[in-house]
């Protein structure tokens, strides 16, 4: 589920949490950034403020620019930088080291000292980035030169950038960590979702029993509240139905075998051709009648759990092949090819594979199964029976090269009251109810079919020693 709740969540949240973190360190980072720069101005015009109080009386007289270097010399400065006398007119007039510029009168730090202003610009000076800080040398009102200040900012990078780099290293770390909170908040939202999805599909799937636990008194739980009470509801009116289907196919047996009876009794009393006629079609109606309400009546007991079954050992080949033989006389009459065929994937015999099952219900589901194979085999046909055994399970297989079943119908025509378009199909309710018994059995049973083709049932049961209770 690469777009499911859980990945909109946490992308919502780590997303949420890199931008708060980018934002926040930007304005750390910035502001740290201006501090440290802040700092070393202040202590450039600190130094420049104490040289100009120390040469106040030299600096307003005429010898300024004539003893310039000399006071430069004279004076300890406690920073490490390049320090430069300018004079009104932008000419360096003295400097700790040597430059290979006489003007600077260009530099922007220059013009605003000139002006009175303390100017500061930031470029590269023997190929180091630098940072000069220009202080105007007044006195007494007047501006006779400027002091500037360029000192190396390396160590200062340096330091900004180990700064910087711890602070990406905590962003990371939280970041991390608030990936690992998101899928773990994201998880306690998505397992009871998934949760109820599963139990949702179990109830879709007729599992009406089954019951969502909840977690929290949350909008979550409430749903799961809803949701069971659904199923209870779904449950209460399906063993409504299944009530008045079993009761209405009881009441019905009786009618119908009364019907039967007396059809065929005034068929034996009458010459008259048209009445034999109407009579065989109320005997022959009154017997697919008599099978429908057999089939109601075996679903309705099946899905609501009521119908016994007695579980003793079955040997299937003998059940399977009984069951061929009986209906053998009626694929011969048809001019098909009835035929059973047994494998082993072990060194064991056949003979002595035995289940526990209730050898008239599986029977029941074998003869609906090849009725149906025969019904819809045409003449010249075949359907072949198989048994294998494997590991922990056997598999009964009944394949015909029958008309087969299209890919839509084939998803729906397991349940209930489901017809073939066919010519010949049934009520839709002997799939249903060999499925049933299958499921009584702890088993499995898959349809496999393409149009034209024919079809194939694999019925898988378990092999296991245990004897099983009737539900």
């Amino acid at each position: 589920m690469k777009k499911g709740i859980k990945n909109r969540l946490v992308w919502s949240y780590l997303v949420l949490i890199i931008f708060t973190v980018a934002v926040f360190e930007t304005i750390i980072l910035s502001a740290l950034f201006m501090y440290y720069q802040e700092g070393i101005k202040q202590t450039l015009r600190d130094q420049g403020k104490m040289f100009i109080s120390f040469y106040e009386l030299e600096l307003s007289g005429e010898q300024f620019e004539e003893n310039a270097q000399q006071y430069l010399s004279r004076y300890q400065f406690l920073v490490n930088a390049q320090v430069q006398l300018i004079d009104r007119e932008g000419n360096i007039i003295a400097e700790r080291e040597k430059s290979e510029q006489s003007n600077l009168q260009k530099y922007e730090d220059i013009q605003a000292a000139l002006k009175g202003e303390q100017g500061y610009y930031s470029g590269e000076w023997n190929g180091e980035r630098t940072l000069s800080v220009s202080i105007p040398l007044a006195i007494g009102g007047e501006n006779v030169g400027v002091i500037r200040f360029t000192t190396s900012m390396e160590q200062f990078h340096e330091l900004f950038l180990k700064n910087m780099t711890l602070l990406l290293s905590i962003g990371g770390i939280v970041i991390l960590f608030a990936l690992i909170l998101s899928f773990f908040l994201a998880h306690t939202i998505t397992r009871p979702v998934r949760s109820m999805t599963k139990a949702a599909q179990q109830m879709a799937a007729g599992e009406f029993s089954t019951v969502i636990h909840k977690e929290k008194d949350d909008e979550i739980g409430q749903l799961a509240d809803t949701l069971n009470y659904m199923a209870q509801q779904v449950l209460k009116h399906e063993q409504m139905k299944n009530e008045f289907i079993a009761s209405v196919s009881h009441d019905l047996r009786t009618p119908l075998t009364s019907i039967k009876g007396w059809s065929v009794t005034l068929h034996s009393m009458t010459q008259d051709e048209l009445l034999k006629e109407g009579l065989e079609i109320i005997s022959n109606e009154s017997d697919r009648l008599t099978i429908m309400v057999s089939d109601l009546l075996d679903l309705s007991s099946l899905t609501s759990g009521k119908l016994s079954f007695t579980f003793t050992e079955v040997s299937l080949v003998s059940l399977a092949n009984e069951v061929v033989q009986q209906l053998k006389p009626r694929a011969d009459k048809k001019g098909i090819s009835l035929q059973s065929q047994m494998f082993s994937s072990t060194s064991n015999s056949l003979s002595t594979l035995k289940i526990n099952g209730d050898p008239n219900r599986l029977k029941q589901a074998l003869i609906n199964l090849l009725d149906n194979a025969l019904k819809f085999t045409p003449e010249g046909g075949r359907i072949t029976v198989t048994l294998e055994k494997t590991r922990d399970e056997a598999v009964l297989s009944i394949q015909d090269t029958g008309i087969g079943i299209g890919q839509n119908q084939l998803k729906v025509v397991k349940e209930k009251f489901v017809k073939g378009k066919e010519k010949g199909a049934g009520t839709g309710l002997g799939l249903a109810i060999c499925e049933e018994i299958i499921k009584a059995h702890n088993g499995l049973l898959i349809l496999k079919s393409e149009q034209g083709k024919g079809t194939t049932v694999h019925i898988s049961l378990p092999l296991y020693k245990k004897e099983m209770k009737g539900r």
